[in-house]
Parts: C-alpha cells; sequence; structure tokens
C-alpha cells in the first residue's frame, strides 16, 4: 500500500518521517496513535520521531479517565467502610493504583491512551507517596481520614470533570489507519493456540513441582522439558503475529503472559515472599503503620521512607500486614513497569511491532528482580513514567548554525544531526509537564538513594546538548537531590562505599568470585545475556552514526548511567541497576533492527520464536538460578517472628550464614543496634568464610562476645546449608557439625528450634 505524504485519517493527520538506513531512504507515519508501519523496503534503524501532541489523534480520551477517576474513588471509600481484610486492600489497591492519577489525566488529557494510562498509574503512586512522606514528617499520621479525604477529592474533581464533557462520540474509538492483511485461518488462530497451549503446559509443570524439588540449577531445570516446550511455543506464535498481522489484543496478551510466567512461578510455587533480605522491609513498613513516625535517623531505610510510608498507609487502612500480600510485588510490578515501558517507547515510534517486540525484550531478559518488595520497585516505575514526561514535552532538537565552529560545537552538531524537529509545544503546557516531572522526581528522591544519581547524569546531559527544556527545571531536579541527598550522604557512604573509583570491581557485582559450578553457570549466563544485549544495542547505534540524532535521546539515557560505575558499586547493586534502567532503550534499540522491516516470512517467524525463548529462558536462569537460596521458608519466618516477640531487647542477632529473614517486625531496632541496617553473619567475615565448624565454637563465641551486647543469639538453620553449598563458602558437613557442636556445649541453650532452623542463646562468660 503505497502512502502518500498527507494522509489524513479522520480529523487527524498522519505526517511522514524520512529515516535513512545507508544510501536508502524508508518512510514511517507520526502522528497518530494508533498508526503503524506495514510493508517496508529497509529495516528502520532509528525511530526517534516524537508526534506533535497537536496533531496526535483526532479523539479526546479525558472523558473516560473521568470516569476511571469515578470509579476508582468510589472503590476507594468502599474499601475504607468495609471491615478490615482483603476485599479493603483491594479495594484501595485499585485507588492508589488508578484514582488520583485518572483524575489528573481526566484535566491534563494526552491524546494517547496508552500514554495517559501509564501516567494515571505512575501519577497515582506519585501522590499517594508524597501524601504518605508529608504527613509521616509531619506526625499527622491518619492514614485512613488523609486516604479518605483525597478519594472525595478526586470523585468531586472526576465527576465535575465527567458532567462537563459532551457525550457525542464518547468513548468511541477512533478509525484505525493501520493496514491489516488476512493470514488465513491457521497463521490467524496460530498465536491463540500456542498462548493456550503454553500457559496450559507451564500450569502442568508447576502444578507436579514441590518447592523441595528445586536444586542448584534453579526454577527452569525444576520444571523441566515442558516448561522449555511452553517457551518455545509462545514465542513461535508470538512472532507469527508480531510480523504478520500484528493485532493489539494478541500482542497485548503476550505481554501480560511473559510477566506471569517470569514473576507469579515463585509465589504460586512457595506462597512466601522470596529473598531473605526483602523481610527488612516489613519491619520499616511495620514500624512506621504502628508509630506513626520514624525512630531511628541512622536507619537507611527510615531516611528514605517513600515506599515504606505508603505500603504502611494502604496496611493501615486494609488492616492487611504487608507480609500477607508482599510476594506479589515483583508480578504487580512487572505489570506497571511493561505498561510504562510502552509508553515511553511511544515517544520514539509509531511502529506497535517494535514496540511490541521492545517490551518482550525487557520482559524476558530482565534477569535482575526490580520489583520485588523494596523502594528499587516503586522508584523504577515512577523512573520511567519521569522519562515519559521528559521525552514527551521537554525534549526536542536544538537550534544550530549553518556552521557550528569550535570543537564542542562541531561535536554537539555531529550529536544531534538527523534529530527530528519536533512541533513546539506550548510554553504553558511545558511548565506543567515540568512541575509533573518535578513530582515524580520529588517522590524518587525520598524513597531510595541510588536512582536519582543514576537519572541525574542523561538529565544533566540533554540539558547540555540544548535538547532538554527549560533549563531551570533541571537545575530545580539538582538543587531538590542535593537539599534531600546532602545530610545524609555521610550515612550512606558508611554503608554503601558510594566513592570506590575502581571501576572493574564495581562493574563485577557483588559477586567477587565463582566457588561452585551453579553459581558460575547462572553468573554466565546472566552476565552473557546483558553484554549480549548491550552489544546489539550499540551496533543499532553503529549503524546511524550518520545521522545520530535519530537515536541520541534513546542512548543517552540508557547508556549514561553506567558512568556512575567510575564512582562506586552501592555494595554491588549498582551495576544491576544500570542494566535494568537501560533495558528499555536497549529493547527499543534492538527492537528496530528486528522488528523496523515489518512483515517476514514462516522461516523469520519461526527462528524469531526460538530466540524469544532462548532468551526468557536465559533470563529466567540470570533470575531464578538461585532459587533454592532465595526461597524463603514458612517455619524460617516463623522462627524469627518469635525471635521478635521473645527475645530480650537490647540483645545481639548473629547468623551463620546471611539467608535469614531478619527485621521483619516493628521492633527490629531494638536488635543489633549499631548494626540496624545490615545483618551480622559469620559467614561473609574472612575470619570464618571458608572456614567454620564446630571445631571452631570457641573462636565464634569470642567474636560474639566482644560485640559487646548484654545477650547474644545465633541462628543455624537448613536455608543457611543451602546457602553455603551454593556459593561454596563452607564445607557440606560445616552447619551440621556447628548445630552438634553447639548442642553438647554448656554456654549455649536453645532458645527456639523449629523444623530445619534452631536459634541459640549464649550464656554469660565464666568468671
Amino acid at each position: 500500500m503505497q502512502r502518500t505524504p498527507d494522509h489524513s485519517v479522520g480529523e487527524a493527520t498522519v505526517r511522514m518521517s524520512a529515516l535513512e538506513v545507508g544510501d536508502r531512504t524508508v518512510r514511517i507515519p507520526v502522528g497518530h496513535d494508533e498508526t503503524d508501519t506495514r510493508v517496508l523496503p529497509a529495516p528502520v534503524i532509528t525511530t526517534w520521531e516524537p508526534a506533535p501532541v497537536e496533531k496526535e489523534a483526532a479523539q479526546d480520551h479525558r472523558p473516560e479517565f473521568a470516569i476511571a477517576g469515578v470509579v476508582a474513588s468510589v472503590a476507594g471509600l468502599a474499601g475504607i467502610a468495609v471491615p478490615n481484610g482483603t476485599l479493603s486492600l483491594a479495594l484501595v489497591l485499585v485507588f492508589a493504583f488508578f484514582g488520583p492519577g485518572a483524575a489528573l489525566m481526566a484535566v491534563a488529557g494526552t491524546r494517547s491512551r496508552l500514554v495517559s494510562w501509564a501516567l494515571t498509574v505512575a501519577g497515582s503512586l506519585t501522590v499517594l507517596t508524597l501524601l504518605s512522606v508529608v504527613t509521616l514528617w509531619l506526625q499527622v499520621w491518619q492514614p485512613t481520614a488523609v486516604l479518605g479525604a483525597l478519594a472525595g477529592v478526586t470523585l468531586i474533581g472526576s465527576a465535575t470533570r465527567w458532567i462537563r464533557f459532551p457525550r457525542s462520540g464518547f468513548l468511541r474509538r477512533g478509525e484505525e489507519p493501520y493496514e491489516t492483511v488476512d493470514n488465513g485461518l491457521v497463521l490467524g488462530s496460530l498465536p491463540w493456540v500456542t498462548l493456550v497451549a503454553a500457559l496450559g503446559l507451564w500450569i502442568f509443570a508447576l502444578a507436579r513441582l514441590d518447592p523441595d524439588q528445586v536444586g542448584l540449577y534453579g526454577f527452569t531445570a525444576a520444571l523441566g522439558v515442558p516448561f522449555v516446550v511452553a517457551a518455545v511455543l509462545l514465542f513461535i506464535g508470538f512472532a507469527v503475529e508480531l510480523f504478520g498481522r500484528a493485532r493489539p489484543l494478541v500482542l497485548g496478551a503476550t505481554l501480560v503472559v511473559v510477566p506471569l510466567i517470569m514473576q507469579a512461578t515463585v509465589p504460586l510455587l512457595d506462597g512466601t515472599i522470596e529473598y531473605a533480605w526483602t523481610y527488612k522491609h516489613l519491619g520499616v513498613v511495620d514500624l512506621i503503620r504502628d508509630n506513626g513516625s520514624l525512630i531511628s535517623g541512622s536507619d537507611i531505610y527510615q531516611q528514605w521512607p517513600g515506599f515504606f510510608a505508603a505500603v504502611a498507609a494502604l496496611s493501615h487502612v486494609s488492616g492487611v500486614d504487608a507480609i500477607s500480600f508482599a510476594a506479589w510485588s515483583s508480578l504487580t510490578f512487572a505489570l506497571i513497569t511493561s505498561l510504562l515501558v510502552a509508553a515511553l517507547l511511544r515517544q520514539f515510534t509509531t511502529d506497535r511491532r517494535i514496540i511490541a517486540l521492545a517490551v518482550v525484550l525487557f520482559q524476558a531478559c530482565m534477569w535482575v528482580d526490580i520489583g520485588y518488595f523494596s523502594p528499587q520497585a516503586l522508584v523504577f516505575a515512577l523512573m520511567l513514567a519521569f522519562w515519559v514526561v521528559v521525552t514527551r514535552w521537554l525534549i526536542s532538537a536544538p537550534p544550530l548554525p549553518e556552521e557550528p565552529t569550535g570543537r564542542i560545537g562541531r561535536l554537539r552538531a555531529w550529536l544531534v544531526r538527523g534529530m527530528p524537529q519536533q512541533t513546539e509545544t506550548d510554553p504553558r503546557v511545558r511548565r506543567w509537564a515540568a512541575l509533573g516531572a518535578t513530582a515524580i522526581f520529588a517522590a524518587i528522591v525520598v524513597t531510595h538513594q541510588l536512582t536519582p544519581l543514576l537519572m541525574m547524569i542523561p538529565i544533566v546531559a540533554l540539558a547540555v546538548l540544548g535538547l532538554l527544556r527549560p533549563r531551570v527545571f533541571v537545575v530545580g531536579l539538582i538543587a531538590l537531590m542535593l537539599v534531600f541527598f546532602v545530610p545524609r550522604l555521610g550515612s550512606v557512604n558508611s554503608q554503601y562505599n558510594l566513592f570506590s573509583f575502581d571501576l572493574l570491581s564495581n562493574a563485577s557485582g557483588n559477586s567477587a568470585n565463582w566457588r561452585t559450578p551453579e553459581q558460575e553457570f547462572s553468573a554466565f549466563v546472566a552476565r552473557f545475556l546483558a553484554i549480549g544485549l548491550w552489544g546489539a544495542a550499540l551496533i543499532a547505534v553503529f549503524l546511524s552514526r550518520k545521522r545520530l540524532g535519530r537515536v541520541l535521546v534513546p542512548a543517552v539515557i540508557g547508556f549514561l548511567p553506567m558512568a556512575t560505575l567510575v564512582a562506586g558499586n552501592y555494595g554491588g547493586e549498582a551495576i544491576y541497576r544500570v542494566f535494568a534502567f537501560s533495558m528499555p532503550f536497549v529493547g527499543l534499540l534492538i527492537g528496530t533492527l528486528w522488528a523496523g522491516k515489518g512483515r517476514r516470512g514462516l522461516f523469520a517467524m519461526l527462528a524469531s520464536g526460538v530466540v524469544l525463548a532462548v532468551l526468557l529462558l536465559a533470563g529466567l536462569q540470570g533470575l531464578q538460578g538461585q532459587l533454592m537460596v532465595h526461597q524463603v521458608r514458612a517455619t524460617d519466618i516463623e522462627a524469627a517472628e518469635y525471635f521478635y516477640q521473645n527475645a530480650e531487647p537490647g540483645s545481639g542477632l548473629v547468623l551463620v550464614a546471611p539467608n535469614f529473614p531478619t527485621k521483619l517486625a516493628a521492633n527490629y531496632g531494638e536488635f543489633n543496634q549499631g548494626h540496624v541496617s545490615v545483618d551480622i553473619s559469620l559467614i561473609g567475615d574472612p575470619l570464618f568464610t571458608g572456614s567454620i565448624d564446630g571445631g571452631r565454637l570457641l573462636d565464634i563465641e569470642n567474636y560474639i562476645r566482644e560485640m559487646d551486647y548484654p545477650t547474644n543469639y545465633l541462628v543455624v538453620s537448613d536455608a543457611m546449608d543451602d546457602y553455603t553449598d551454593y556459593f561454596g563458602t563452607a564445607d557440606d558437613n560445616a552447619m551440621q557439625s556447628l548445630e552438634t557442636a553447639l548442642r553438647a556445649s554448656a554456654s549455649w541453650q536453645v532458645f527456639y528450634q523449629g523444623p530445619g532452623v534452631a536459634i541459640f542463646k549464649l550464656g554469660p562468660a565464666a568468671a
């Protein structure tokens, strides 16, 4: 189908934009949210072409967000009114995720359903976070009253907007300019068949798996051949649809199923929250919920309370403890971030094939669990929303002189060459967009330590290049970050060693060496996947070197955060955050190479499906290869709860190995004083790592007594034995030997005994 340079679709105008690929030029339509490319003569290497807001779509979607605001507000008020429990929590969550943001979108109106829904969720989370933190700091902690007032205001505002909108054309979809091709009954039905078959095989593999059957090679190996077949079928069907009709419903279904498989398996398998270190977040939530104030100025979590205050408010209103729903955090945020990634990529391309493939790559290859119950889950979603606002309304190609002078001028001209000229946004719109982005950034600043620093590097770079305006917006962000961060810098640096200036060490993660074949295998798969994805994305950048402006913005936002690795490693976590933050843009750049050409033959469909399945399995190996270690047994949770309910306040708690759910109660600050933010573990200390058993019990006693706590406890468990087996940090029989010696010693007595876990209490020293 041949398009003319100006093709009318209803009231919308679809502009044609030329993209250079080598010596050839292809054209893609931009300017309508529902448009897409069809058959193009060459792959689209770059697609940065944000559409002018004024001409993007013919339809005003604000009425439906007014309705959404009304519905969400009613749900929130009902959640407050009904008795405490699961129903109350579900209703309150509906309001927390959609209410305030829908009211804002009913006013703002982006003329894009995708962007509006993404900003609805992000706006709601931003309002909830900031409101929770402010009431906490002001010591007016009344979550039920505050959330009820917010729901009331949202209801009135949304209802008012709804009444004012005309009813003609209400909720009608715009005309679909996307050319469809009938693939026949077989290829048209195949994606649905493979989707259902993949889900069935996944459920079958999960149902026959016992949690104790998960071995040293992790989740995928335990699920076996049926799951591998499920992955292949799922992505073959996706590839057939992607390079065929590319129906939004089919592609969207896959974008829901992939995170379901990636993130729902563990909570369905175990029913407990994954990762022992996650439980310390529960204690902070309970502390805020029960006390309505912050207690410790040295606890790093209480210094950045955004996430904890928001969850504490929801827990307080619903009467449901966070431990009851925290296991589903990864799945919840995987779905939220997928929506936000799609909205973000929509600012760079109108091709739904590229967007869908990029989101799938983001989901399947995300071996860093960015969404587990933690502050980083919230700030990652908010960061994506921040970039949606910035790239849509605050970035544009700068005016350049015909003959740039000086090295800096020529470099700048080379970098922005080929960047499309966006229709100038109204100054009033830019001011409101800057205000919205600042609010999102403020919620990030009060929630997480590292994320604002990672964001600030590309923000400053875009401002220096003249792409990000107004520059006072950037100055405001820097001031906001410094005002909050500088007073807390000392405590962060003391725990995370921010300024190490050792690039190789900082980029190596939190594992200095691999002691077992199982650990080496998972680490190798994850690193090979990350390096391969980064390499493929850089190839896309290289192919655009003659018109670098086409990929400049995604490359800057995606890759410049790596510069933080020069200064520090954030306790080994920085490289993982850098990888996660780069993935949306890596997916975009790879997607333009992979799916930019449009329709493909059957062989390309099958090959693409197999490759995507391999990527998913690799991503899962990196994500869940250590599942045997990451599983937290219910018996260990019961032991930890008993300790915090019955141990003597002011005492010390020592772990043989760092694989026990500590600090899961509101009174966690009464223990290990002086070491509140970190666990005290024997394994990890050079004195005992690789050399610990019952024969060293006297050394252990002396080590613990030197901490000078009035009473001391030591935890030994089967989970710690699994930990040392996987990481090779102790002999096979070390845990059993140590436990036998503890039971035989007159200095120790059993404080708690449960299946697979024991807590010993150290008696007073002999006179």
